[in-house]
């Protein structure tokens, strides 16, 4: 990511009293559900565990590895899924977590092949929305961001820089 310095957009305190939020919510709202927990690998990985940790139910997890972005700041186009869909959610109510929401087509991929397999339901929720996916639905939604490329907090950039506890923007992006 070149040499610019990485300008802090949302610390850590901030994120975790938001994640924190986020996990009393889901409580609430999925107190009936037959939970499971699927988070979006690799970017969604440090916020779905901070977040399991706040949701009182009981649940199962099961990680799905999905990618459009590469090595690049900008999204393919192309959601790859290169272990397929994960085993055992059929009759399940899933909550996919997913770090960032911009084109949305990584999630209306999987709504499709969730239901496709037999799930009950499926929710999502998202650490990040930026502001030009303002009108792409999300059940819920951490933070709104302007149109920067951000890191930090599992997210990254040719897979750096996600061990920042810190969600950053590159003055240059």
């Amino acid at each position: 990511m070149n040499d610019a310095p990485l300008k802090i957009l949302l610390d850590r305190e901030t994120i975790a009293r938001r994640v924190r939020e986020l996990g009393e919510k889901i409580t609430r709202d999925l107190r009936e559900a037959n939970l499971c927990v699927v988070p979006v690998m690799d970017g969604g990985m440090i916020f779905a565990a901070d977040l399991m940790r706040g949701i009182h139910l009981p649940m199962t997890l099961s990680p799905i590895k999905a990618s459009s972005y590469g090595d690049a700041t900008i999204s393919s186009g192309t959601v790859r899924l290169p272990c397929g869909t994960p085993e055992g959610i059929e009759g399940k109510d899933l909550l996919v977590v997913d770090d960032i929401l911009d084109t949305g087509r990584t999630l209306e991929v999987l709504r499709i092949r969730f239901r496709a397999a037999g799930a009950a339901s499926v929710r999502t929720c998202i650490l990040l929305r930026k502001e030009s996916a303002s009108h792409l639905p999300a059940d819920y939604i951490g933070f709104e961001i302007p149109e920067k490329f951000v890191v930090g907090y599992g997210l990254d950039l040719a897979g750096l820089h996600r061990n920042l506890p810190d969600i950053r923007v590159a003055s240059s992006f």
